[in-house]
């Protein structure tokens, strides 16, 4: 009697998870390990590009919130340049988490591409000034200002602590494990 067929989407679906996991760990890599591919500049110039917009964007929309900010004090308890949106407080949490870590992301994004090119202390110092500029925004234009802040700040280090992570994990990956089992899952070989 024969072995019914292996079931081939179920192996097609694990195929797709296995290439999702693998792009996602081999490419990164410290920007200071390895070389740039020739071909990789014109991915990498998208990509500033990319996150140059989405740090411009999301910069912008954390120092002027949507609805702007009250322009004086008034009998209601709204105090002037605290952000009109702030009154829905869960919502306009929301919007600060997800806009830092958008600017985090994107500023680290643009870190990471920049760092072996020329300028890279200029740009290095602009983003950390850049990053000191939203943070004091947010702080003046949030009325609840030391929990939100507080908040805000982790939520912008999320990005760097993930990339991290990753990056220890590979590396516990490519020392640790043996470089043929590597090849087999398609991470690569030492």
């Amino acid at each position: 009697m024969e072995n019914p067929p292996e079931n081939t989407t179920s192996t097609s679906i694990k195929s797709k998870i296995k290439v999702c996991f693998r792009d996602i760990i081999r490419p990164t890599k410290p920007p200071w390990q390895g070389e740039l591919k020739p071909d990789s500049h014109n991915i990498r110039n998208v990509m500033l590009v990319g996150a140059a917009l989405i740090a411009t964007v999301t910069f912008q929309a954390g120092i002027s919130p949507p609805g702007g900010v009250w322009q004086s004090d008034d009998k209601m308890g709204h105090k002037a340049g605290h952000a009109i949106y702030s009154d829905q407080r869960i919502p306009f949490l929301i919007f600060l988490l997800f806009n830092s870590i958008a600017l985090t992301s994107s500023s680290f994004l643009l870190l990471c591409l920049t760092f072996r090119y020329p300028y890279f202390l200029e740009v290095f110092i602009a983003t950390i000034s850049m990053m000191g500029t939203y943070g004091s925004a947010i702080y003046c234009v949030t009325p609840y200002e030391s929990v939100s802040f507080r908040l805000i700040f982790l939520a912008a280090l999320s990005p760097m602590v993930i990339r991290l992570v990753i990056w220890v994990f590979r590396a516990v990956l490519y020392y640790l494990i043996p470089n043929d089992w590597l090849k087999k899952i398609g991470c690569g070989g030492k």
